[in-house]
């Protein structure tokens, strides 16, 4: 593997016919060469290139910053034997404030962008994403991790769907822009205007307040491209499971069931039973809060394995108050609970404290009540180092 990256950035190689890029500024190319390499991989990239375009895989290990073992696999979706194309991509990503891991996460997952002609593919979607109101930041966060919209037709499919949802729902356009990035694999095809319509149509039918599907439409709208025979299926056993449609767990009830399945709630269900929760508790958790299904069994199991055996709270007291379970372990469960026991450690607040209080806080208001006022070097120090963020 390559340890990091050079300090220097890309610096566009003189090409022929390349004039708008030999007019640009001069930058330097990350310098990730062969030698830099440990041994035994520039062996494997060498005896393997035939194979994998050595080009190719070259190019996106020293232009790019790509691993050995990634560059591989995308040589496998992309191939070019001049750096032209690629190097004017990774210009404009430069100019438009992708930082070094946007842009090998980005080419990562979508290799074959390297070939996109930037004036033709790139340049005018980035000028519709600005005009609906994205930061060069926000624009570079979002399409590092969801590029797959930069594949699809601006005029085709991108401004169509999106005047269809901004119809649909009367979001917010940067809303409506995330939705569509999100889900854009599934939502940009041809059918899906068709399953989108016909399932939230289902949902006015049964009542469901407009303002809850427009927002279950943003948040969570691959859902609405199921088929109808399971979107209906699904919406009536919610129903005769006894969720009110004119409330919001109506939909996430129904968010349940279409991602997980039907076999993977009751796994879950027997899951919460070996924790000690009966079966009344187990449904009466999953009406407050369905999404209580959607937690991983890994993640289940370490968020009780501290309540219960390290935080010392009875099992039932989490059926009552299943929000608890949603929260981050690592970010927010264990940094906070760690800081209440030294508190109570120090005699500075009660033992019988509300655990539910302090993990429902914002951050700013959680270090104004439990932090700030008293000015406890190691309590903030224990804060830091929980939360990983200690030198």
């Amino acid at each position: 593997m390559i340890s990091c990256f050079c300090k220097t950035l890309f610096t566009i190689r003189a090409a022929a016919g390349a004039t708008s890029l030999a007019a640009s500024k001069d930058l330097n190319f990350l310098q990730k060469t062969l030698p830099s390499i440990p041994l035994s991989t520039r062996y494997y990239i060498s005896t393997n290139a035939a194979d994998q375009h050595s080009f190719t895989v070259s190019y996106l290990i020293n232009s790019c910053g790509l691993s050995p073992e990634s560059a591989l696999l995308a040589s496998k979706r992309v191939h070019f034997e001049n750096p032209e194309k690629p190097d004017s991509v990774i210009y404009f990503l430069m100019n438009h404030g992708f930082s070094q891991p946007q842009i090998i996460n980005l080419i990562e997952r979508r290799p074959r962008l390297l070939l996109y002609h930037v004036e033709e593919n790139l340049s005018f979607k980035f000028e519709f994403f600005y005009s609906k109101g994205f930061t060069s930041s926000q624009l570079a966060t979002l399409l590092a991790t969801q590029p797959y919209i930069l594949e699809r037709s601006l005029h085709g499919s991108i401004i169509p769907k999106f005047n269809f949802f901004k119809n649909l729902t009367h979001q917010d356009d940067k809303k409506v822009l995330y939705a569509l990035c999100r889900g854009s694999a599934r939502l940009l095809q041809p059918n899906y205007q068709c399953l989108f319509t016909s399932n939230l149509g289902l949902l006015q039918e049964y009542g469901v307040p407009e303002s809850y599907a427009a927002s279950i439409c943003i948040n969570q709208s691959l859902i609405f491209t199921a088929k109808h025979d399971k979107f209906k299926a699904v919406v009536e056993e919610v129903k005769k499971m006894g969720f009110d449609p004119s409330q919001y767990a109506f939909l996430e009830a129904i968010l349940t069931f279409i991602i997980r399945g039907k076999s993977t709630w009751e796994s879950k269900f027997s899951l919460y039973k070996e924790w000690g929760w009966s079966d009344e508790e187990i449904w009466s958790a999953f009406r407050k809060i369905p999404r209580v299904m959607l937690i991983s069994q890994r993640n289940i199991n370490a968020t009780m394995d501290f309540y219960i055996n390290k935080m010392g709270y009875k099992c039932q007291y989490f059926a009552n108050r299943p929000i608890l379970l949603l929260c981050s372990l690592e970010k927010k469960i264990i940094p906070r609970c760690s800081v209440l026991q030294y508190l109570v450690s120090k005699g500075l607040i009660k033992e019988d404290y509300n655990v539910l209080s302090a993990l429902m806080y914002t951050e700013k208001n959680f270090l104004q009540k439990y932090l700030t006022p008293y000015e406890d070097p190691c309590l903030w120090k224990l804060y830091e180092e929980k939360l990983g963020r200690s030198k």
